[in-house]
């Protein structure tokens, strides 16, 4: 992870105060002449207007080297279309700014605000400057903890550039929630990315712990002798084939000031550190891969840190599941039957169907804390990535207000749910002859939707429960700019965290 610019703030000067290297402006296509015309000394701007070059285009950017400001590079930054323009549209213009910039070296970025103001009222611009500045930041991550030669970036610092000092105290909030949210993300990606011999249950475990005394948050910290005491069978039945000791993390939120009509929400988190099929072990292709198979964990961590920073009014208890699924003499075998916590029983027939056991235990356990609803994410099914591709993943729910929400706050992360039925019928195919229920089918139909059915077995009646299966975006999300080619994306921390900030 760098920390360098995670740790810059905004600052203001006029431009023709600016000492940076190298200074952006922004341009929409619909006003690129006006643009251009409010300043009118930038020569190099109104060559770039009369020629095809530079055309505004959405995410496109021009680079011209030491121009009339003695000594400093210019950026024509373009947004596209006002009418088809939207945040998501600045956080990838963001992302691919940086690409640019970090391709040309430069040190000492300054980002010209009033052009943007010329073009937008401040509301307005107030969106599009967070998304540019997340897709920005997102875009300079990178994973080298374990290389012995590591990248020294050349960007030291990041300056907004106003002549308006009314703006200040605007900037310096927004460069605030802007650079919490990016470190945020960053953890889930740390988290996500860490190596399964180095990232074991008890090192996230004594991580988060870290955290929680960092922002004041509770922590508990449970090992297996206390999960048996829990009678969380299920979850011990995952780790029994591990030598390295699961872990339950339990982390409580409450605000200094809590509103009226504020809630408690429970977040449960899927965190297997290591994958490996247990006695149904998967194919050796990509099996590396499997160290993501935590990444629902460390997105809500992401999240109720993001939350919590940012000083929700509501409650929240984030229960994160962590333990290994290995195959030894001790594993849980195809056809066991364990009885779960809620003293339901369940036949496992197939042991790569581990993250429903897990989180089955922890759903339960949340009710416990007595929440108004609970949340959980998971990589739970490669099904998720069949069905809905990369673009958007897969969000269930018992509660149609609930998904509505849900579905609402994608609406503004632009974080894409699409909500797949969650129909009793669908419970038939995993009817066992032997227990109250199968772990699977143990067949290629409707696997993400079976995985959530069983889930909602251990949803108490009238509890408004959503369940988002992340699977198919948890790594590997390089196609938007601002995510890493290779590795954890972090998708959906925004999603989660919106969601209890603003239930």
């Amino acid at each position: 992870m760098k920390t360098d610019l995670i740790h810059s703030l905004a600052t203001l000067a006029p431009a023709r105060e600016f000492s940076g290297d190298t200074l952006a402006y922004f341009f929409f296509q619909s006003d690129k002449k006006e643009a251009v015309t409010s300043t009118q000394t930038l020569t190099e701007f109104q060559n770039l207007t009369k020629s095809a070059a530079f055309t505004a285009a959405a995410k496109s950017s021009f680079f011209i080297r030491e121009s009339y400001i003695e000594k400093t590079n210019l950026v024509a930054v373009g947004f596209g279309n006002k009418k088809t323009f939207t945040a998501e549209t600045a956080r990838q213009t963001g992302g691919s700014v940086y690409g640019k910039i970090n391709s040309e070296k430069v040190k000492s970025f300054g980002l010209h605000i009033d052009s943007l103001l010329k073009s937008i009222n401040k509301n307005q611009a107030d969106e599009v400057l967070r998304a540019f500045l997340e897709g920005f930041y997102l875009a300079s991550y990178t994973f080298e903890k374990y290389k012995s030669k590591k990248t020294t970036p050349t960007l030291t610092s990041v300056v907004l550039v106003s002549a308006d000092r009314k703006n200040e105290a605007w900037l310096n909030q927004l460069s605030y929630d802007v650079l919490t949210t990016v470190d945020c993300i960053f953890t889930t990606r740390d988290f996500s990315n860490e190596p399964s011999n180095f990232g074991t249950p008890e090192f996230y475990g004594n991580e988060i712990a870290k955290f929680a005394k960092r922002y004041g948050l509770k922590c508990k910290v449970m090992g297996e002798a206390e999960a048996k005491k829990e009678r969380m069978n299920l979850f011990l039945a995952v780790s029994a084939g591990s030598e390295r000791e699961a872990k339950v993390v339990i982390l409580e939120y409450t605000p200094k000031k809590a509103a009226k009509n504020s809630k408690h929400i429970a977040i449960v988190g899927k965190g297997v550190t290591f994958d490996s099929g247990g006695i149904s072990i998967k194919p050796s292709m990509r099996m590396e891969d499997m160290k993501h198979d935590m990444t629902g964990a460390a997105t809500m961590l992401g999240a109720t840190l993001l939350a919590a920073r940012m000083n929700s009014k509501n409650r929240m208890t984030t229960i994160l599941l962590f333990t290994e699924n290995m195959p030894n003499g001790n594993a849980v075998q195809p056809g066991n039957v364990i009885t779960a916590r809620n003293g339901k029983t369940v036949e496992i027939i197939n042991t790569d169907a581990e993250g429903r056991l897990v989180l089955a235990d922890g759903l339960d356990l949340a009710h416990d804390y007595h929440p108004d609803l609970i949340v959980n994410s998971a990589t739970l099914t490669g099904a998720a990535t069949v069905a809905l591709g990369r673009i958007c993943s897969a969000l269930f729910s018992n509660d149609d207000k609930l998904a509505d929400k849900m579905l609402a706050t994608t609406e503004v992360t632009e974080e894409a749910l699409w909500q797949l039925p969650l129909w009793d019928e669908y419970f038939d195919d995993l009817k066992s002859n032997t227990a109250d229920m199968m772990n699977s089918a143990n067949d290629g139909a409707g696997g993400t939707i079976r995985g959530a059915i069983f889930m909602k077995q251990f949803i108490k009646p009238d509890m408004p429960w959503a369940h988002i299966d992340l699977a198919n975006r948890a790594y590997d999300q390089g196609y938007l700019s601002y995510n890493p080619r290779k590795g954890a994306s972090g998708t959906y921390v925004r999603t989660f965290a919106h969601f209890v900030l603003n239930y």
